[in-house]
């Protein structure tokens, strides 16, 4: 039996640069070193989630999540939440994205946390109907300039699912 054309793999120290390219190729927002360090630095502050998806041997897509266990109240509610998922635009429908929303949903299941959440800018339409397809729904309002180094809209929804 064959390898799938479509994996998913961590993100390491070796592979952290094709992360790093793939989320800055894919989305209009500006991040710092210290967002994709983290993704492989066991000390730094917080718990994350990191893949990159591979179309045979060719790195394609990244998703890198932080759990947000807040058990003494705050603003943030406990949960998921995905930072970035991307996709290659080349790519896209090929079954990636989903294979890494699959791994965060897991990792969400596995932290004993139930709720996962997202930030989609308002004029990403693609992007809010590939996540309204896969349950997430909007809660509340717009979040006026949410992105602050975006080529894109500065405004953002945030979606929740639950797992």
């Amino acid at each position: 039996m064959g390898r799938a054309l479509v994996s998913v793999d961590n993100v390491y120290a070796n592979n952290l640069g094709t992360f790093e390219k793939i989320i800055n190729v894919v989305l209009p927002v500006e991040y710092e070193e210290e967002f994709f360090a983290e993704a492989v630095d066991d000390s730094a502050n917080g718990v994350f989630y990191s893949q990159l998806a591979y179309y045979g041997e060719i790195a394609i897509g990244a998703v890198k999540a932080r759990l947000i266990a807040n058990k003494n109240g705050g603003v943030l509610p406990a949960g998921v939440y995905i930072e970035v998922l991307a996709v290659l635009a080349a790519y896209r429908g090929k079954t990636a994205g989903s294979l890494l929303l699959n791994y965060i949903e897991e990792k969400c299941r596995e932290s004993f946390q139930h709720d996962l959440y997202v930030h989609v800018a308002t004029d990403n339409q693609s992007a809010i109907q590939w996540y309204e397809k896969k349950g997430f729904v909007k809660e509340g309002e717009v979040l006026e300039n949410y992105y602050k180094d975006t080529t894109a809209s500065k405004d953002a929804f945030v979606y929740k699912k639950s797992v």
